[in-house]
C-alpha cells in the first residue's frame, strides 16, 4: 500500500502482486520464485524512477482441480489485490484454465479489474513431451513465465501488440515464441512507462480529506477516465452480441414475434418520437442494472473503504455492459428498420397502422424500429440473465486469452 505523499519513493510506488494458487509443484514454485525476482530486477531497471515491490502470497486451497475457469481464479485475484492494495496481480496456477475463445489459454488478462491469470500447465517442457534435466526445465519454465508475466503486465496497462523482433508484446502465437522474449521494445517502453506514471500517482483514498461515496465516485472516475476509456475498449462491449448468444437469441425472436403482430406496428408508430426515446433510455437503465445484478459484476468494498481501483472496475464494468446493449440494440433497430421497409407492402402497413391520421412516412418507421428494438432488448436482457456465471464474467471481464 502506497503510504503519504510526504515519502516521495511511496508516492511513486507501483505494486505488483503475486499469488501461487493452488498445488503447484516444487519446480513450478521455484521457477516461478525465479521469474519474479528476474521481472523486479528488470522493471528496476527499466523504470529506475518507479519504486517496484513485487510482494507474494500463497492460496492453497485454490485451483484444486485439474482445469479451472479463468474467473473463478480473477475473483481471487480481484479480492487479494484490494485487501492488499495493490495496484496489479498477477494469479499463477499449476491447473489447465479453460478456453472461451479457442482451443487453449496459457493466461488471460482483465483490464478492468488489473489482474491476469498465468497457467504453468501447458509452458512447462513436461507437458510437450521435452527432454530436459530437472535444472533445464526449471530455467525453461522460469524464462517461459517471466514472458508471459511481462506481457500479461504490459496488456494490464493498455500496451498494444507490437511485431518488434524479441519484444515481449509480440503476438504470442505458440508456447517455444516465449523462449525468445526477452524485454520490451523503446515503443512498449515508453507506453508502459506512461500508464504506469498515472498508476503510480497518489490515490484519492490515501488523501487524509473525507469523500461522500458519490463524490468518491466522480472525482475518481473523472481522474481515471483514460484507464476506464482502455479497459472498456480492450473489452470489446460491441461483441457480446456474437459471444452472449441467449441474449441475442432472445431478443432476436421477440423482433420476429413482434413484426408479425398488428397492434405492435400500430402502437409503434402512433407513439411520439419523445415517448419512444424517453422508452429506449428507461429500458438501457433497467436492462444495466437487472443484468449487472443478476450476474453479481460489481466489486463492493464490503468492510473496507472504497478504492479508486474499486471505481475504475464498477465503472469500466457497467460501461461494457451498457455499450454491449447498446451494439444489440442498433443491430435490432437497423434490423427492423429494413424489413419494414423491404417486406410489408404499403398497403398492409396501412391496414395495420389505420388510426393515424396522417400519412405513413420515414420517421413513422424509424419510431416503429425504436419501439420494438426496446422490447427487443428487454427481453434480450431475460436471456442474458441465464447465461452461465463464470461465461458472462468471462466474456466481461477478460479481455484476452494467450
Amino acid at each position: 500500500m502506497k503510504r503519504p505523499a510526504d515519502d516521495a519513493r511511496a508516492v511513486n510506488r507501483i505494486e505488483l502482486g503475486w499469488i501461487l494458487a493452488g498445488r503447484l509443484d516444487p519446480l513450478d514454485r521455484e521457477a516461478a520464485e525465479l521469474a519474479r525476482t528476474r521481472l523486479l530486477s528488470g522493471m528496476r531497471e527499466d523504470f529506475s524512477e518507479l519504486d517496484w515491490q513485487m510482494p507474494r502470497t500463497i492460496r492453497p486451497e485454490a485451483a484444486r482441480g485439474a482445469r479451472v475457469e479463468p474467473v473463478d481464479l480473477l475473483e481471487i485475484g480481484i479480492a487479494e489485490r484490494h485487501a492488499r492494495h495493490w495496484d496489479f496481480s498477477i494469479v499463477v496456477t499449476g491447473a489447465d484454465l479453460v478456453s472461451h475463445y479457442g482451443p487453449q489459454a496459457l493466461a488471460t488478462a482483465s483490464r478492468s479489474v488489473d489482474v491476469a491469470i498465468l497457467s504453468t500447465s501447458r509452458i512447462d517442457p513436461l507437458a510437450a513431451g521435452e527432454e530436459f534435466s530437472t535444472e533445464e526445465r526449471k530455467r525453461v519454465l522460469a524464462q517461459r513465465i517471466f514472458a508471459l508475466a511481462m506481457h500479461l503486465l504490459g496488456r494490464l496497462n493498455g500496451v498494444e501488440h507490437h511485431d518488434s523482433r524479441g519484444d515481449v508484446m509480440s503476438e504470442i502465437d505458440s508456447v517455444g515464441v516465449l523462449d525468445g522474449m526477452e524485454r520490451y521494445s523503446e515503443r512498449a517502453r515508453d507506453e508502459l512507462r506512461r500508464s504506469l506514471r498515472d498508476v503510480a500517482d497518489l490515490r484519492l483514498e490515501e488523501a487524509p480529506q473525507r469523500r461522500s461515496r458519490p463524490l468518491f465516485y466522480l472525482q475518481a472516475g473523472w481522474l481515471n477516465l483514460r484507464e476506464i476509456a482502455t479497459a472498456v475498449r480492450q473489452a470489446r462491449p460491441w461483441l457480446f452480441p456474437l459471444r452472449l448468444g441467449r441474449l441475442s437469441a432472445a431478443a432476436i425472436s421477440v423482433l420476429f414475434v413482434l413484426m408479425v403482430t398488428a397492434e405492435v406496428w400500430e402502437l409503434g408508430m402512433s407513439q411520439p418520437a419523445a415517448r419512444v426515446g424517453a422508452l429506449t433510455a428507461a429500458v438501457f437503465v433497467a436492462t444495466t442494472v437487472y443484468i449487472i445484478k443478476r450476474q453479481r459484476l460489481l466489486v463492493r468494498p464490503g468492510s473496507r473503504s472504497l478504492t479508486e481501483q474499486m471505481v475504475v472496475t464498477n465503472v469500466a464494468t457497467t460501461l461494457c455492459v451498457l455499450l454491449g446493449l447498446v451494439t444489440t440494440y442498433l443491430f435490432l433497430l437497423l434490423a427492423v428498420f429494413v424489413l419494414a421497409l423491404a417486406i410489408y407492402p404499403a398497403s398492409l402497413v396501412e391496414s395495420w397502422a389505420s388510426s393515424l391520421a396522417e400519412p405513413i412516412h420515414g420517421s413513422h418507421y424509424g419510431r416503429l424500429a425504436a419501439f420494438v428494438a426496446s422490447l427487443g432488448i428487454l427481453i434480450g436482457a431475460l436471456g442474458a440473465s441465464f447465461e452461465g456465471y463464470q461465461y458472462f464474467r468471462h466474456v466481461i471481464f477478460v479481455d484476452e486469452e494467450v
